[in-house]
């Protein structure tokens, strides 16, 4: 039965040992996070984003890594899918934000110069009321500025119990929270919803970077949603950027903010420290 769910609904499918596999597998990796979480084992990784016109750090997004003394390293791919399917993604994201808090306070008392971190949060996290008051609660406990953070969410989050989602996405904006719209391009928003979303930032996805140099029409979807972004006063951001011909083609659509392992893979904040202390923008930065 889940198997025909996972694959759409509306069909049967027929029992195999392989069903057995991925059901016993989803249970021990289920049973190992439960346990990573108890016992704080989960690390926050920062990927860093610059200004595409300036090259200056424009902020980092918080990433979840875990490395199991059993599994070895799990791929996030691997256990936000069972976080979501067991409840636990909801413990994971709010573990998220106030590892992030916690660190954007450290990063202030030192005088290392990140202006914005974005955490990601699941359509789960939007059906609790209480995540507004958890979020300003945590912000007043780290004393960190509402500007600092931002909050990611996806186009399947706003679909889902719009009047809520919308209500709760606009009480953040008006206590100074960022609110980013992620993997903008992969869902099912109409143009007439995304007009009035309360949303300051838009990511393109990753997805689209595979063919921006090859494909006329992936340019001109990606130079459609810089425009839209851009026209409803966003902050549009690129993701997956890895190459300098994506770099340059970004720079001539003239998008704000570039992300991705062509500046740097998502880091530890030891090393993010040692990576802001060693970057250069001039290395990379040049006319389009």
């Amino acid at each position: 039965m889940f198997q025909a769910k996972d694959e759409g609904g509306g069909r049967c499918c027929f029992f195999s040992q392989s069903m057995n596999r991925q059901a016993s597998d989803r249970l021990i990796l289920a049973a190992a996070l439960r346990e990573a979480l108890a016992n704080n084992r989960l690390r926050l990784f920062y990927q860093p984003q610059v200004d595409a016109r300036t090259g200056r750090m424009y902020g980092v997004e918080a990433l979840s890594r875990w490395t199991d003394e059993t599994l070895g390293f799990v791929s996030p791919a691997r256990f936000i899918a069972v976080a979501e399917e067991t409840g636990q993604i909801e413990t994971i994201g709010k573990w998220s934000l106030r590892v992030a808090c916690e660190q954007m306070a450290q990063w202030i008392r030192d005088g290392v110069d990140v202006p914005i971190v974005s955490v990601n949060l699941s359509p789960l996290h939007f059906r609790d009321e209480a995540l507004p008051r958890f979020v300003a609660d945590l912000l007043k406990e780290t004393g960190i500025p509402p500007t600092r953070l931002t909050i990611e969410i996806t186009e399947s989050t706003m679909i889902d119990n719009y009047e809520r989602t919308i209500h709760m996405v606009q009480t953040l904006r008006d206590m100074g929270v960022g609110i980013s719209m992620d993997d903008f391009g992969t869902g099912f928003s109409s143009l007439s919803s995304l007009a009035g979303l309360p949303v300051n930032e838009m990511k393109i996805d990753r997805s689209f970077m595979q063919g921006l140099e090859s494909i006329e029409k992936v340019r001109a979807v990606v130079m459609a949603a810089v425009r839209i972004g851009q026209s409803l006063g966003m902050t549009v951001v690129a993701e997956g950027v890895e190459h300098e011909d994506q770099r340059r083609l970004l720079a001539e659509m003239d998008c704000d903010v570039l992300q991705g392992y062509m500046f740097s893979k998502p880091l530890p904040p030891e090393e993010l420290n040692a990576w802001l202390a060693a970057y250069q923008p001039s290395h990379w930065l040049r006319n389009p």
